[in-house]
């Protein structure tokens, strides 16, 4: 879905109480990787093509979110896990929602 599912997809994640990481969001033109910061150990890859949305938090203004399909082909339609960050500050969650944007339109001739 689009953004508007962020609403109601960040607080079921963050209701869900599962252990926070420490990670570093590495935003390249074609994805998004996720790195464990003390091993930089790779957690993910998320190509853009494969994220549905992406935004901030209304409530605390230093969540973001994005949602990442899991399965394009399931018999009930398309799944999608909502990965949720907490930045430093809102800045620079402001500053990391807006490379990933500019991400999805470096990559929106190869959908």
């Amino acid at each position: 879905g689009g953004k508007e599912v962020l609403g109601w997809a960040i607080p079921t994640v963050l209701e869900q109480h599962s252990a926070a990481w420490e990670v570093l969001l590495d935003v390249k033109e074609a994805e998004i990787l996720v790195q464990e910061k003390a091993s930089s150990k790779l957690l993910g890859r998320y190509p853009y093509p494969c994220i549905s949305c992406v935004g901030r938090c209304a409530d605390s203004r230093n969540l973001l979110a994005f949602c990442v399909a899991t399965s394009l082909e399931s018999p009930g339609g398309s799944t999608f896990d909502c990965l949720v960050f907490a930045a430093r500050s809102e800045q620079e969650c402001e500053e990391i929602v807006r490379s990933i944007a500019a991400g999805f339109k470096h990559t929106e001739w190869f959908v």
